[in-house]
């Protein structure tokens, strides 16, 4: 009787074993099918600003695009520098008026480490002294906080297919000639 209650225990352990290989074999071939990670062919942005629920709700707005993906968040220069030295970045957002610094000089120090990031400023300011300075460093776009939930997707866009952002308002306060000199060689101004 004893043998028949081991021999039970251990076909029963047997079959229990079976099945959670079985099920453990499913799920190992289930992840490597998903191993793509959410970040996975999409524009990976950067975002710095040192106001935590400006991080947050930037990132937050980005990660609905389907083809953006908020992959680091930066409060200071620091932490942005620690952020493109670990991974690849495609598109900086920087604030222009932070805690210590500008994002004219986070930008530089990012992008002295690579060259090639495209950067996109954001402030509260829309003082010409700022926008001048953040297209002179070689930003592609300057947002204003104002209008980044409306224009904030349409401006990464512009800047990655090459252009340039600057909203209507902001550059009508430019003559045509300061806008030429200021955007130099870079074409396809887009102005709503």
């Amino acid at each position: 009787m004893v043998f028949i209650v081991v021999l039970l225990k251990t076909r029963f352990t047997h079959f229990l074993l079976e099945v959670i290989i079985k099920v453990a074999c499913e799920h190992m071939i289930s992840v490597k099918k998903n191993t793509r990670t959410p970040a996975a062919g999409k524009i990976k942005i950067l975002v710095v600003d040192d106001h935590p629920i400006v991080l947050d709700g930037l990132a937050e707005l980005l990660n609905h695009e389907e083809d953006l993906v908020v992959t680091a968040r930066a409060g200071n220069a620091a932490q942005a520098i620690k952020a493109v030295k670990k991974q690849r970045i495609d598109l900086a957002i920087i604030d222009m008026l932070l805690k210590n610094t500008t994002g004219v000089q986070v930008a530089k120090k990012i992008r002295a480490i690579f060259p090639n990031l495209i950067v996109l400023i954001f402030s509260m300011s829309d003082e010409l002294t700022y926008i001048k300075q953040a297209f002179e460093l070689g930003a592609r776009g300057y947002v204003t906080k104002d209008e980044l939930s409306e224009n904030i997707t349409d401006a990464i866009r512009q800047v990655l297919d090459g252009g340039v952002y600057l909203n209507k308002r902001l550059a009508n306060k430019f003559s045509k000639r300061e806008l030429n000199e200021l955007l130099g060689t870079r074409q396809n101004l887009k102005t709503d």
